[in-house]
């Protein structure tokens, strides 16, 4: 078992709060990302649930056992008695030892007989693809076999949930995507509850079944990753999750929504569309468009002036510029090719309206 439950958790250092009553509820099994800015606080939150960091308010909760409660005044449960594993962004790989013996080296803490630390060493070198590495020296090991070894010491434990901090972000892309593969095949493998803390938005939208999207200590969403990118809760999460340009964007007083749910809207104050409805008071808001949901289109009034081309061989990137507007990207196959400086028309297939 390993569900999580974190309510209403604070940290603050004088004056400053770096983590400000952030609520999460993850279930058994599930694999949580949370991801935002440097210094927004979400390593924090990493290392409050492993304990290595007491918060200034809240509770957290590991399937009944309480291990947390500052309100109440409840003394918590120190690091090595809850039953967390933790890799760390540097690996903490002992290079003085071979692969075996890093990886026993929780288990022989715990006075655990030999004969089963061998056993529960080699079955977990197996779910990382270490076999027949156990007597490799750690120093001869490349960076992507170092973190398999973190891994598998984190998993020799048989913890209850495993925490990652930025575990991925020391390797190079292809290490990178090879990874992602092998801890979404150890949480399917292993029934483990994971929480993974990046930066990287790829990371995020591909390995995890939650997201939590923080900013400045404070928790702006937590869905999935599908609805975080479909239905941003504000211009923060559209542009953190998947770039989305944001445009002026305006409606009429009291619009209501069509029999298809739908409302109109009238983009940077000369494109009409359709948009899912949104119940805001408010008139004047933003339009978050994905980059591949604008196309070419001669007839349409919203016209930009192309400043930058990025050829990327299946497709190419534009930047734009519109008085009123922020610079926004436009993506479209090779067979639309314009140099800059050419003012082009444009269409918008799809996007969703935000109010702030």
């Amino acid at each position: 078992m390993g569900k999580l439950s974190i309510r209403n958790l604070t940290k603050s250092y004088g004056d400053h709060t770096v983590v400000n009553k952030v609520n999460i509820e993850v279930e058994d099994s599930e694999l949580l990302t949370i991801v935002g800015p440097s210094g927004c606080g979400k390593t924090t939150i990493l290392r409050m649930v492993a304990g290595f960091i007491e918060p200034t308010g809240g509770q957290i909760y590991l399937d009944a056992q309480l291990l947390v409660d500052v309100e109440n005044h409840v003394s918590p449960i120190v690091p090595e008695k809850r039953n967390i594993g933790m890799v760390f962004q540097s690996y903490a790989v002992w290079p003085h030892m071979n692969v075996f013996d890093n990886v026993a080296y929780p288990l022989k803490l715990r006075k655990t007989a030999k004969d089963v630390i061998r056993s529960e060493v080699m079955r977990v070198l197996k779910v990382v693809h270490l076999e027949g590495l156990e007597k490799r020296m750690a120093h001869e090991l490349s960076g992507g076999q170092q973190q398999r070894v973190a891994l598998a010491r984190a998993l020799v434990m048989k913890p209850r949930l495993l925490l990652l901090d930025e575990p991925l972000s020391n390797l190079d892309a292809a290490l990178r995507e090879e990874m992602r593969g092998e801890i979404k095949e150890i949480q399917r493998t292993e029934h483990i509850t994971i929480i993974n803390v990046t930066h990287d938005q790829i990371e995020a939208m591909t390995m995890s079944d939650k997201v939590a999207v923080v900013r400045g200590g404070v928790l702006e969403q937590f869905a999935p990753p599908y609805d975080l990118y479909e239905t941003p809760v504000n211009t923060f999460v559209a542009r953190f999750i998947g770039s989305a340009n944001i445009l002026p964007a305006a409606k009429k007083p009291g619009t209501v929504p069509d029999a298809d749910g739908m409302m109109e809207i009238l983009v940077a104050g000369c494109y009409p569309m359709k948009v899912p409805f949104v119940d805001s008071p408010k008139e004047n808001g933003f339009a978050a468009v994905r980059a591949h949901h604008m196309a070419p289109c001669p007839a349409s009034p919203f016209t930009a002036a192309i400043r930058r081309v990025l050829y990327q061989g299946h497709q190419i990137e534009y930047y734009l510029e519109k008085p009123g507007c922020e610079m926004f990207r436009l993506l479209t196959d090779v067979s639309f090719i314009q140099p800059e400086g050419r003012e082009v028309s444009l269409g918008i297939q799809k996007a969703v309206w935000l109010d702030e």
